[in-house]
This record gives structure tokens, sequence and C-alpha cells, in this order.
């Protein structure tokens, strides 16, 4: 009776310590939001621009050419971390890169905000969700505002040369009509950074029954950029 007893008071005991156990809160980490924006002096990232250009003087151009952005250096302010990002760009891998901008980026745990020409743009809010939506233009002033969203988070994403794993879009409100058409959107990997991006602009034709509704563009730009190559790519 005795032994019995004794049996049943370390079994209550193993499961009174199991109970308690998995009430305990789990201490691993959760992902890093901001490891699709990483930053660190030396990185650079290397992408395929193809530009194109419409006007009913001019009818429809397109340039490519290539554009690399480079962390070249770093600095503190107020206890901030701030990364210079070197931008430049070339036609073609034969030629050299020249230096055409030069632009301030920092990251803290809830957001990314970059500085152009003394000009701040938010280009992430943490935490990555379905329900994170921010005003890029949050920190400058500037009459228009273009709201921000995530969309696709932690999908994998293929360009022609290159793939990933994990991946997160950043979108904008997306108008296509019979009349223009107005889209903006970021492609962001995991340890990797910015992997694509796409702006466009574009009013279609409305001087003739004929045209209207068919897709023809009077007037506008669209730009593709797509990484070919980076620091952070094997």
């Amino acid at each position: 009776m005795r032994k019995s007893s004794r049996l049943y008071t370390v079994f209550s005991l193993l499961g009174l310590l199991g109970i308690v156990g998995g009430c305990q809160t789990s201490n691993d980490p959760g992902p890093d939001d901001s490891a699709y924006y990483p930053l660190q002096t030396g990185d650079y990232w290397v992408y395929q621009v193809m530009e194109e250009t419409y006007s009913l003087t001019n009818g429809a151009t397109t340039r490519a050419y290539q554009l690399q952005q480079k962390i070249s250096s770093s600095f503190t302010r107020n206890g901030q971390v701030f990364f210079q990002v070197e931008e430049s760009t070339r036609q073609s891998e034969q030629n050299n890169w020249q230096v055409s901008a030069i632009r301030t980026v920092s990251k803290s745990l809830s957001e990314v905000v970059s500085q152009d020409n003394n000009v701040p743009t938010v280009n992430l809010l943490f935490p990555v969700s379905a329900t994170t939506s921010w005003n890029i233009n949050t920190y400058n002033g500037l009459p228009d505002t273009l709201t921000l969203r995530y969309q696709n988070i932690g999908r994998p994403f293929a360009t022609a040369k290159l793939s990933f794993d994990r991946t997160v879009s950043v979108v904008g409100p997306t108008d296509s009509t019979l009349i223009n058409l107005t889209k903006y959107q970021r492609v962001y990997a995991q340890n990797v950074g910015l992997v694509y991006r796409e702006n466009a602009a574009l009013a279609y034709c409305q001087s003739t029954p004929d045209c209207i509704g068919k897709g023809k563009i009077d007037s506008g730009t669209r730009q593709k950029w797509t990484l070919i190559a980076s620091s952070r790519v094997p």
C-alpha cells in the first residue's frame, strides 16, 4: 500500500512539472524582420535596369543599364547608426561605374528610413505583417501620400538568374483602368535585401474612339530593377 502511494506521488509530481513546463513561454527568438533589409559596410547590390519612356512627340524609348548600390561607410549620430549608400550606374559590364547619388539609410527596431537630398522616406515598417501599413512620406512633409503595405510574406521569389526562398513584397495602391496605370512594388529577400523593384505611371490613349480601351500608351514611364549580383548572394 505504501509502495503504491509513493508511485502515485511521483507520477503526480511529473505531471505537474509537465504542465508548468508547457505553460512557460519559449525563449526561442522569432523571425528577424529587419533581415529583409540588411545593412553592413562593404555590402553591394547590382541591378539590371529597364526604363521605358512614352510621349506623344517622341513615341516610345527604352533604356537599359546597370545600377549599383554600395554601403561605403557608416557613422553614429545621437546614438543612431547611419549607413552611407553610394549609387553608381554604367551602361554594361565593360564600362566603369559612375557615381550618380549618395544617400543615407538608418534602421531601428520599428522602421527603415532612407534620406535622399535631405528628404527622408520610410522604406519598411516593422513588424512585417499583412495588417501593417504606412505612409512613405511620414517624415518629409510632402503633400503626396503614398500608403504602402506588405504582401506575399515569406514566399519564394525568382528572377531569370536568381531565386530566393523567403521574401516579402511591399506594394502601393495599384490603379489600373482604361485611362491610366500606376504601380509601386518592391521585393525584399531575407538576408539579401532588395531583389526586385518596379514603378509605373502610364496614361493610355483617349484621343480617338479606336484607341480607347486598347491599352495604347500615350505617355508616362515604367522602370524595373532586377538583382543580378550582390555580396550577399553566393
